[in-house]
C-alpha cells in the first residue's frame, strides 16, 4: 500500500497535491502542512461553518470508549463483509473514502481486513471535526487522515472505487465528481428500533420512523443496488457506558435534565441495535 501513490485534491484549485515529508503542496504553490498528530487539514475557511466544526473532544473520547467496548462490532464486520465481496475482483489498487469516519474504529477495522486479504488499495478517512482526527490517526498511521466536508471531497475527479459513509449527514452531491464510473457508494442508516431503550428514557413517546436515503441518491442520480438490515440485541452493564451513548447520539442535543437524572441513575440498559446496510450505483439518471 505504501508504494500506491494518493488521489488527494487541493481542496483550494483541484490539483493533485504532492507528500513533501510534513508538508503536502500542489503545483500551484498551494500548501498544507501535517498536524504532528498525523492527519491533514484541508478543511478551507469558505468551507467552514463554525471554528470548531463537527465534534469535540469529549464527545469523540466517549464514541471511542463506547466503540472499543465492540458494542458495534457486527456492524464493523458487515461492511468489512461488503467491502470484500465487491474488491476481491478487482486488479487495480483500491483507493477507497470512509466519509464521516469520526474517530476511526470502522476505518481502521476496515483496513485491517484488505490487509488480511493482501489487497493494494489506500484508505482515506475523512471527517470535518478535528478532534475526531486527532483519535483516529492514533488508531493507524496507514490510513490518510483528511479534514474535510464531506460535500467538497478533497480528491481528483473520478479516483475513487468506492465511498462508505456510516452514520452520518448525507451530503451525496459532490460523489459523483470524486467516483469512477460505477463505482458504489456504501450508507449505513439507522433503523426505527435503533437504541429504542434509550430513545424510550429521553422521551418517552417514540418516533418509529427511520430516514430513508434512497430519494435523496436518486435525486443524484444513484440507484439502489443492495440493501441488507441488522438487528440485534446488546446490553450496557456500566454507567458510563450509558452517558457515553448518550455523548455519541444526536440526543444529547434535545434531553431534557428529568430524563438526564433518570439515565444518571441507571447502571444497566439493555439496547436494540438497528441499522441498515444499502449500496448505490450511479446511473447519471436523476428522479
Amino acid at each position: 500500500m505504501m508504494t500506491l501513490p494518493r488521489v488527494i485534491a487541493c481542496p483550494v484549485c483541484g490539483l493533485v497535491l504532492q507528500d513533501e515529508a510534513q508538508r503536502w503542496s500542489c503545483a500551484n504553490g498551494h500548501s498544507f502542512d501535517r498536524a504532528r498528530q498525523g492527519y491533514l487539514n484541508l478543511l478551507v475557511a469558505q468551507h467552514k461553518k463554525s471554528k470548531a466544526p463537527g465534534d469535540n473532544m469529549d464527545m469523540v473520547d466517549a464514541r471511542q470508549r463506547l466503540l472499543d467496548s465492540q458494542l458495534y462490532r457486527p456492524i464493523s464486520d458487515l461492511l468489512n463483509q461488503w467491502v470484500l465481496e465487491l474488491s476481491l475482483n478487482q486488479t487495480a489498487p483500491l483507493h477507497i473514502a470512509d466519509v464521516g469516519c469520526g474517530e476511526g474504529y470502522y476505518t481502521q477495522r476496515l483496513q485491517e481486513v484488505l490487509e488480511d486479504h493482501q489487497l493494494a488499495h489506500r484508505l482515506y478517512g475523512v471527517d470535518i471535526s478535528k478532534d475526531a482526527l486527532k483519535r483516529a490517526a492514533r488508531r493507524s498511521n496507514r490510513i490518510d487522515w483528511l479534514v474535510a466536508s464531506g460535500g467538497q471531497l478533497p480528491f481528483l475527479p473520478h479516483s475513487l472505487d468506492m465511498i462508505t459513509c456510516l452514520f452520518t449527514n448525507l451530503m451525496p452531491q459532490g460523489f459523483a465528481r470524486v467516483l469512477k464510473p460505477g463505482a458504489p457508494v456504501i450508507l449505513l442508516n439507522t433503523g426505527s428500533d435503533h437504541l429504542l431503550e434509550l430513545r424510550q428514557q429521553i422521551y418517552g413517546e417514540v418516533n418509529r420512523q427511520a430516514f430513508d436515503p434512497v430519494p435523496a441518491m436518486q435525486q443524484h442520480g444513484y440507484q439502489l443496488s443492495g440493501d441488507q438490515p441488522l438487528t440485534y440485541q446488546t446490553q450496557l452493564t456500566s454507567q458510563q457506558a450509558i452517558m457515553d451513548l448518550l455523548l455519541m447520539t444526536p440526543h444529547r442535543w434535545k434531553i431534557r435534565d428529568e430524563a438526564l437524572q433518570r439515565l444518571q441513575q441507571l447502571d444497566e440498559l439493555p439496547i436494540t441495535i438497528d441499522v441498515r446496510l444499502q449500496q448505490f450505483t450511479y446511473s447519471g439518471a436523476t428522479a
